[in-house]
């Protein structure tokens, strides 16, 4: 969009340059001196640059000459006189060939005709300075103001348009008609840009490592987080789809984690601006389903079709400016503008994508015929019996049978079903029969639909760009749906030649939809991680088996137990749901205003205001109301933990204290951010080869953040919302240390100052030093703490530039870069002050009860932030013509004082104290080619492969992680490894009672030791039993894309790939099992009889007996859940897109009215090429954590565009 902008601005010097060419003298004495010295000479005095293959030109061939005052023309032609050389001139550049004569005027050429004509862009905007040449001569001229040209030509000439930031374009001569010529803007030039959200630099003195990416390259149809389409994109970056719940995102990180307990996603800035997260969630919180996470992308209200271009800052130099908030890297996204002088245009793009439903073909879940076997088996082993399974918390087709046995029916004096062995079983089997498809029930193919519209365009001293969008996603299961409307609106007034001003505003509604979810728990005492009434379709569907029906054989609900309650997920779905509203608004303002030629003053200012309410309501139908209500038995009654017991009366019953309505939660969010930044940016250039250029400013930060919090209890959602609340509700919550309510306030304040001087001499040599200097109230209240400064230093060198390699015509460009330097972040500690929080004694007595001060933290005065220095060397070539593209990068990070949360004694009152105790280093490598073998006029191919890899290990470490924080999925931190290791149990195969065996330290006392020994609660030097698997973080990346292009058909696609991780396969095995859990294959390879243990792994079904004789046996099984055989490696290779689109004829788009027309179609994560058999069906990317969390999944997209 720019690019016309910018291309009028370099014909205009272009113009220029030919009027120099005509009237520029110099003055020679040169005595037996070669071509090239005369060619470096001519250099000097004047701007003329030479190009010339060395293949037809002897640049050390001997020449003298001696002239005072002549123009270069003459020169040439004193010089070249008899010699079978011709040159010619194009602007500032003199290209020597051997052979034909110079023609340097194309007003004398002599041709048939005059053939007039004038280019376009593609919005139907002149383009001044395009050159025109009729192929295979030297005949040619140039467009004017107005993109016209006059040329004389005869026909069947082939002329070739030609022009810096558009794609060339070759048309044959027809007729004497005049021609319309619209070129293609070629997005190359943007990359020729790094955009750093304070500055712009030519990549040609740009010392720091970055990856671009341009809109067209980014923008994969049917996708609408940002984040996502990333994945694959750029050497170094990481993309993790963790979760596909819209406003979670993807885990991203560049260069690995930075920090070993805290955050380690990189800045988003948008127009220069730092998008600040609602809350601040860390990978366990975005893995954990929790409903928080649905406002854990800071660019989830980012309209994708407005992103321009993507600039990703990796190493110390490119982050520098950011100083104490760039230890994670940054992801500068410039968005679109409009065009001064030129026409309204308007765009409008539709996306139409359906996803594809999952299928048990892509899990190992047995069929319901199956699941009744092993069901045969429990109910021999005692645990299907049926006045237990009648009163047992959850149960499924058994429950329903023992409720049966009992129903009697007066009116036919008969029960449900007969109790016999021939009733029974005919009950079974209409159930073995079932094989419900729970993927199909609740999951839909809807359609979702994103339409955007652009409206840009520019007056003589303005320039517009207005955007709507609007997305709806009906939803992919039937308990989710998401609508959202953008807004963006930018305009720029040129009030003078030197004063600019743009205004701004960016603005996004989101209404969403989502399973009822409570947060989940840990439970390292068991060495579980469970969520209570989970309802999430996608877990449901995998941990419900295919035996019970969703409807009866009449049509009606059929409902059978979970917590105590009876339970239908339609109407649980209907009855417990999540309503979230966001509503995020910004406002900006930039001023530029021109002091002298070289120095200008820069002012950016923003203020962004979001506000999030998440109401959860949970009606008296839901199954969680009537846990809270059942107690139909004594057993029941007792077992109910949902049931209130009176500690003033602790012999009485439990008791219900919600006898009527449901549940209301609601939790609100804000963010208020303001921004300010004010700089001075220099710039020069001395004798044609010092080029300076300094920044300076300072910048303000000002972020508030509030939640607040409140269960209301006995809410009568059938009666018009009028509450009925049991006072004894608030007894049994503060009894369990719960509160009901509750406000959080965080207010960060952050002042930096930041400078940057950059020097390159002769385009060869480039020195560059930036130093930054901040204070935050987050840090402690020592100066040496609150306050940082950070600083590198940065060198470049253009080998391609120096004489030696100047005429060597197969490389374009040639660089060396690096730098050194210290970045840093604020780290996730808070305790830079004492934090005392109000609570109240946990005594059974309520009269007993006082209010107390609890110390959450003590202060630290030293806390101070977070610092990592890194070194990075880089490499850039380009070749033939840049159709070979190549980068590479090697760099060390160090990262120190991290925070970490070390385990006391309590004395002083706090057990867990936060501190910069923690060191870690990281070092990689990352290569990035890119390949355009083919480019003709009907046919083009590119090609891109980027590749990844680092090695990480924590250096210092005060914290010491229990056994579960190790051989969860999300693995723990351990000195000598890498951040998040994942540890195992080591699994020595089973007992000839089929039970599992562990390498366990001894333990005296227990005569099990080796099977139910598993300690998950353990600290003390636990490495030395658990068994290293290596990081769940991949530490291999890499992404290949192509795209061919053929007259107006172009098809492309992009896979990636990651490694070099190991997963934990979902836990799928207890010590118990009721007719509610789903069983996969393995079950049919289960330990039977005696002598199985010499053929197999998977554990005995354990019988109720063997319940009693073992104590703790739970342990065996959780432990065998987190034993080496259930981890398989995490490399995987996924073909992320492939689309194909058509751009329909340019005179069909004429006879329309339009500027383009095109429609796309496209399928997203269409098929895995490779990952580890053993995941069956598991995503090696996604944690099935359920809530509110959603995998990524197949969809195929329709794309239409039009411009007018």
């Amino acid at each position: 969009m720019k690019l016309t902008a910018i291309m009028l601005i370099l014909s205009l010097c272009r113009i220029s340059a030919s009027i120099y060419s005509q009237n520029t003298k110099i003055t020679l004495n040169l005595n037996e001196v070669t071509y090239q010295e005369l060619f470096k000479e001519i250099k000097i005095k004047t701007e003329f640059k030479f190009f010339f293959k060395n293949s037809e030109i002897n640049s050390k061939e001997i020449v003298s000459i001696d002239v005072n005052d002549k123009y270069v023309e003459d020169i040439l032609d004193m010089v070249f006189k008899g010699k079978d050389i011709s040159y010619q001139i194009l602007g500032k550049q003199i290209i020597l060939k051997r052979g034909k004569p110079k023609i340097t005027d194309t007003s004398i050429l002599q041709d048939d005709f005059n053939l007039e004509g004038n280019v376009l862009d593609e919005d139907g905007i002149p383009i001044l300075g395009i050159s025109i040449l009729i192929k295979n001569t030297t005949k040619g001229t140039i467009t004017d103001f107005d993109g016209n040209f006059t040329i004389k030509a005869s026909k069947g000439d082939v002329l070739l348009f030609k022009g810096l930031g558009f794609k060339s374009k070759e048309i044959t001569i027809k007729d004497e008609k005049p021609l319309s010529v619209v070129l293609e803007e070629d997005v190359a030039a943007l990359q020729e840009v790094v955009v750093s959200g304070y500055d712009k630099t030519s990549k040609r003195i740009f010392t720091g490592a970055s990856s671009s990416i341009v809109s067209q390259d980014l923008k994969i149809d049917g996708l609408v987080d940002v984040s996502q389409m990333l994945e694959g994109r750029a050497a170094g970056v990481n993309i993790q789809n963790v979760t596909g719940t819209f406003g979670s995102g993807p885990k991203v990180t560049i260069r690995g984690a930075s920090s070993v307990f805290g955050d380690t996603r990189p800045l988003w800035v948008i127009d220069g601006v730092i998008q600040e997260d609602i809350v601040n969630t860390d990978f366990d919180a975005l893995i954990s389903g929790d409903a928080s996470t649905l406002i854990s992308s800071s660019i989830s209200g980012l309209n994708a079709n407005d992103i321009e271009k993507i600039d990703i800052l990796k190493d110390a130099s490119a982050t520098s400016l950011y100083g104490a908030r760039a230890l994670n890297g940054v992801i500068v996204i410039t968005t679109k503008g409009g065009k001064r002088k030129s026409k309204l245009k308007v765009n409008y793009t539709l996306e139409q994508t359906v996803r594809d439903i999952p299928r048990y073909g892509n899990y190992d879940i047995l069929n319901s015929k199956e699941t009744v076997s092993i069901f045969q088996e429990l109910e021999e082993k005692g645990f299907l019996d049926f006045p237990t399974v009648a009163q047992n918390r959850s149960g499924g087709i058994y429950t329903i049978l023992a409720q049966q046995l009992n129903a009697f029916d007066a009116s036919s004096g008969q029960f449900g079903v007969e109790n016999t062995v021939e009733g029974r079983n005919a009950f079974l089997q209409q159930y073995e029969q079932t094989n419900t498809d729970w993927f199909k029930q609740l999951f839909r193919s809807s359609m979702t639909q994103n339409h955007s519209l652009s409206f840009s365009g520019g007056g003589e001293n303005n320039s517009f760009y207005t955007s709507l969008s609007f997305f709806n996603d009906p939803g992919w299961t039937i308990a989710d749906k998401v609508s959202r409307f953008t807004y963006k609106v930018k305009n720029t007034y040129y009030l003078s030649d030197k004063f600019k001003l743009t205004l701004g505003s960016n603005g996004a509604i989101r209404d969403q939809n989502a399973p009822g979810t409570f947060n989940r728990q840990a439970d390292s005492f068991r060495g579980s991680v469970s969520r209570v009434f989970d309802i999430n379709p996608f877990n449901y569907a995998l941990s419900t088996n295919r035996t019970i029906r969703p409807r009866d054989v009449d049509g009606n609900l059929e409902y059978y137990r979970a917590n105590w309650a009876p339970i239908n997920i339609f109407n649980e779905l209907e009855n417990n749901a999540i309503k979230l509203k966001v509503k995020d608004i910004s406002f900006q303002l930039e001023g530029n205003y021109e002091i002298t030629k070289n120095l200008n003053y820069d002012f950016l200012g923003s203020l962004r205001y979001v506000v999030s309410d998440r109401d959860h309501n949970i009606t008296e139908n839901s199954n969680v109301a009537s846990a809270y209500r059942s107690q139909e038995t004594t057993i029941v009654r007792n077992a109910n933990v949902f049931l209130y017991t009176d500690p003033d009366n602790p012999t009485a019953p439990p008791i219900s204290v919600l006898p009527e309505g449901g549940i209301y939660r609601n939790t609100s969010n804000e963010l208020t951010n303001y921004y300010v930044r004010n700089s001075l940016n220099y710039t020069n250039t001395f004798n044609q080869k010092h080029e300076v250029s300094g920044l300076l400013g300072q910048e303000l930060r000002y972020i508030d953040r509030e939640e607040d919090y409140f269960v209301g209890y006995g809410l009568q959602y059938d009666r018009g919302l009028t509450p009925f609340t049991d006072p004894g509700i608030f007894s049994k919550t503060l009894g369990e240390a719960t509160d009901y309510f509750g406000i959080e306030s965080e207010k960060e304040r952050t002042l930096g100052i930041f400078s940057k001087l950059t020097y390159a001499y002769d385009s060869k040599y480039i020195v560059s030093l930036t130093g930054r200097y901040d204070g935050s109230n987050r840090q402690g209240r020592s100066k040496s703490s609150r306050w940082l400064p950070t600083g590198t230093v940065s060198g470049k060198w253009n080998v391609k530039n120096e004489s030696f390699l100047e005429n060597v015509d197969f490389l374009n460009s040639l660089s060396l870069r690096g730098s050194y330097g210290l970045t840093a972040t604020a780290g996730p500690a808070t305790n830079s002050l004492a934090i005392f929080r109000n609570d109240v004694t946990n005594r059974l007595n309520f009269d007993s009860r006082e209010r107390y001060l609890n110390i959450e933290e003590l202060q630290n005065s030293e806390l101070t932030w977070e610092k990592q220095y890194e070194t990075n060397l880089g490499l850039d070539f380009g070749m033939y013509d840049n159709k070979i593209l190549f980068t590479a990068d090697v760099y060390q990070r160090k990262g120190f004082d991290l925070i970490d949360f070390v385990r006391s004694s309590g004395i002083g009152g706090e057990f867990i104290k936060q501190g910069n105790n923690s060191d870690m280093e990281t070092k990689g490598i990352e290569v990035s080619l890119t390949v355009k073998p083919i480019k003709t006029p009907n046919f083009s191919w590119s090609s891109t492969l980027n590749f990844s890899t680092l090695e990480q290990k924590i250096t210092a470490l005060e914290n010491k992680p229990n056994v579960l924080d190790l051989v969860d999925q999300t693995g723990g931190n351990v000195v000598g490894y890498p951040r998040q290791s994942l540890f195992s149990f080591q699994f020595t195969g089973l007992d000839d009672r089929g039970l599992p065996t562990y390498n366990l330290p001894e333990d005296p006392g227990n005569e099990e030791n080796s099977v139910t020994g598993a300690d998950f609660q353990d600290v003390d030097d636990i490495t030395s039993y658990l068994k290293y698997e290596g990081s769940i973080e991949p530490t291999k990346t890499a992404g290949f894309s192509n795209t061919f292009r053929y007259k107006s058909f172009s098809l492309s696609f992009l896979v990636s790939a990651s490694g070099g991780n190991k997963i934990r396969l979902d836990p799928k095995f207890s010590q118990s099992y009721s007719d509610l859990n789903v069983f996969t294959s393995e079950f049919t390879n289960r330990w039977i009889s005696p002598g199985d243990e010499n053929f197999t792994n998977v554990p005995v079904i354990a019988s109720g007996r063997l319940l009693n004789e073992i104590p703790n046996l739970f342990r065996a099984y959780n432990a065998y859940n987190f034993s080496d055989v259930r981890v398989v490696d995490g490399d995987f290779i996924r073909m992320k897109n492939i689309s194909l689109s058509y751009s329909f004829p340019d005179l069909l788009i004429q006879d329309l009215g339009l500027n383009t027309f095109s429609l796309k179609l496209s399928t997203t994560n269409p098929f895995m090429i490779y990952s580890d058999s053993r995941l069956n069906g598991q995503d090696p990317e996604f944690f099935r954590s359920g809530g509110v969390s959603q995998p990524i999944t197949r969809q195929f997209t329709l794309s239409l565009n039009l411009g007018f």
